[in-house]
C-alpha cells in the first residue's frame, strides 16, 4: 500500500509542460514546493507519533519464519545493499551509458539521481550527526535515546535518525520516476513499481537487521522523495 501510494504521488507531481499563447514565455515551476515541506511534516509528525511502537516493530525479526528463513534473511540483505551503495552504483551506471551510448535523455536520469542523492544525502547525514538516536544494534529496548550532537562524536552506532540507505533508494526511484513521467515515456508504467518496490523492501530490510527503527525508515524515505522531486524540477528547468 505504501508503494503505492508513492508512486502516485510522484506521478501527480511529474511537472506538466505548461501551454503558452506564442511569444510568452511558460510559466516556471518552483524547485520547492509547499507540498514537499508537508510531506517532511507528515513523516515527522508520523515519526513522532509511531516512536512508541518501534521496540514492537523491531521485535518482529525473532517471530518465525523470518527468523529461521535463510531465503528471507538473503532477501532482506539484498535490498539493503540495493538501495545503499548499490542505489548510488545504479545513478552512475544510467549517465555512465548514457554518456557511452550518447542518449540524452538516461544520462540526464542518471545525473539527476545522483544529484537527488547527494542533495538527500546532506541532509541525512546533518541529521544522524544533530539527532544523535541510538541504533537498534546498541539497544533494541530503547527507542527514545536520543542525544543532540551526539551522531557527530558518537558515529555509526549513533547515528540511526533518518535512514542514509532508505534515503538513497527513495530519492532514486523518484528522480527517475519522475524523469519517465514528465517525458512521458512508456516504460514508466514497470519503472516506477520496481525502484518504489526495491524502494520499500530496502526500507524494511534495514528494520530487520536491526540498522534503524520503523521511524527512521519513514522519515528517511520522506527527505529522500523531496530530494528526488527537488533534482528533477531542476533539471526540468534547465535542460
Amino acid at each position: 500500500m505504501r508503494t503505492r501510494a508513492f508512486i502516485l504521488l510522484v506521478l501527480a507531481a511529474a511537472p506538466a509542460r505548461a501551454q503558452s499563447a506564442p511569444g510568452v514565455a511558460p510559466q516556471q515551476e518552483p524547485i520547492v514546493r509547499a507540498s514537499d515541506a508537508a510531506i517532511l511534516g507528515v513523516a515527522l509528525a508520523g515519526s513522532a507519533l509511531l516512536v512508541k511502537y518501534d521496540v514492537r516493530i523491531t521485535a518482529w525479526k525473532g517471530y518465525s519464519p523470518f527468523q529461521n528463513s535463510s531465503r528471507v534473511r538473503n532477501t532482506f540483505n539484498t535490498a539493503a545493499f540495493l538501495g545503499g551503495p548499490g542505489s548510488i552504483a545504479i545513478d552512475a551506471a544510467l549517465w555512465g551509458a548514457g554518456r557511452i551510448a550518447k542518449n540524452k535523455d538516461l544520462a540526464t536520469d542518471g545525473e539527476t539521481a545522483l544529484e537527488a542523492a547527494a542533495l538527500s544525502g546532506a541532509v541525512t547525514f546533518l541529521l544522524k550527526g544533530a539527532i544523535g538516536r541510538a541504533r537498534p544494534l546498541v539497544d533494541s529496548t530503547r527507542a527514545d535515546n536520543f542525544s543532540f550532537g551526539r551522531g557527530f562524536s558518537a558515529g555509526f552506532d549513533y547515528q540511526s535518525f533518518p535512514s542514509g540507505h532508505t534515503t538513497a533508494a527513495f530519492a532514486l526511484a523518484t528522480a527517475v520516476t519522475m524523469r519517465l513521467a514528465e517525458r512521458k515515456s512508456p516504460s514508466v508504467a514497470w519503472a516506477a513499481p520496481v525502484l518504489f518496490g526495491v524502494a520499500t523492501l530496502t526500507d524494511i530490510a534495514r528494520v530487520y537487521t536491526h540498522h534503524h527503527w520503523a521511524t527512521d525508515c519513514l522519515m528517511g524515505a520522506a527527505i529522500g522523495t523531496v530530494g528526488g522531486f527537488a533534482a528533477a524540477r531542476w533539471h526540468e528547468r534547465h535542460p
